[in-house]
């Protein structure tokens, strides 16, 4: 088993959901769980044995409003993308375990690191490395972007490096269809990370936001790999807000 997946203590290794058996426990985000699983049943074209990512949706949040939706966005776009520098969904399913409906979205796992350990590990990144995940986080971008949509949370941990620097943009749970009429953020409800999203993000008209907050949450990405600190990091989120709105870079308290 890959190193990076944390060991279960508790009953849910070993644990069937569908044709998949899950090992460990890669983390967690917004919208759920991730495990390292195995298939042990041919679906999806994958081969038994293969090792997968399963992300599942947390269970109280299937009948919230629009999270039910958002999950299958996540799904569908994810499935229409094939490309290197985007991590890959291949099925998205719902199988019954212990009596209730699971959500799954079956992806590529991909071993290594994310920018965040990253950052933890080098500070700042080397030059040339910077360079490096620069360009490939723009390849997988343009590859989103043509598809139709936007990612709106670019940030070090949704970004993967693997131990052969191949670099992989994950985590499309927020992504927005551009041509959607009944988009999720229709509300006016924030959906993104607050230090990595852009200044319209804020601004309440949800139809400007588009590829372009893409751009600047990657050129806050970078920025933080290069110098080891956030441009818009404050204690005071309003600070922050403030920095984002009026794009102030951080340099002294």
């Amino acid at each position: 088993m890959p190193a990076c997946a944390r060991l279960f203590t508790g009953p849910v290794r070993g644990s069937r959901y569908g044709p998949y058996r899950i090992l460990g426990d890669l983390g967690s985000g917004g919208m759920g769980r991730v495990y390292l699983a195995e298939v042990v049943e041919p679906v999806a074209g994958l081969e038994v044995g293969r090792q997968i990512a399963l992300k599942t949706i947390q269970p109280h949040l299937v009948e919230a409003e629009g999270m039910h939706e958002r999950f299958m966005r996540e799904a569908k776009l994810g499935l229409e993308l094939d490309h290197p520098n985007v991590v890959r969904t291949f099925d998205c399913d719902a199988v019954e375990h212990d009596g209730r409906w699971i959500h799954l979205l079956v992806m590529e796992y991909v071993p290594g690191q994310t920018l965040r350990d990253l950052v933890h590990e080098l500070t700042p990144v080397p030059e040339e490395l910077c360079r490096h995940i620069g360009r490939e986080i723009a390849k997988g971008l343009v590859a989103i972007h043509d598809a139709g949509a936007m990612h709106r949370d670019l940030k070090p941990e949704n970004v993967r490096m693997t131990p052969d620097n191949e670099i992989k943009v994950m985590d499309l749970g927020v992504a927005r269809l551009r041509d959607e009429a009944n988009r999720l953020s229709r509300t006016g409800h924030f959906v993104g990370s607050v230090l990595y999203a852009s200044p319209e993000a804020f601004a309440g008209k949800a139809a400007d936001v588009d590829g372009r907050a893409d751009l600047h949450g990657l050129g806050t990405l970078l920025y933080e790999l290069a110098t080891g600190r956030h441009p818009f990091q404050h204690d005071d989120m309003r600070v922050v807000l403030q920095r984002v709105l009026s794009c102030l870079l951080y340099t002294s308290d």
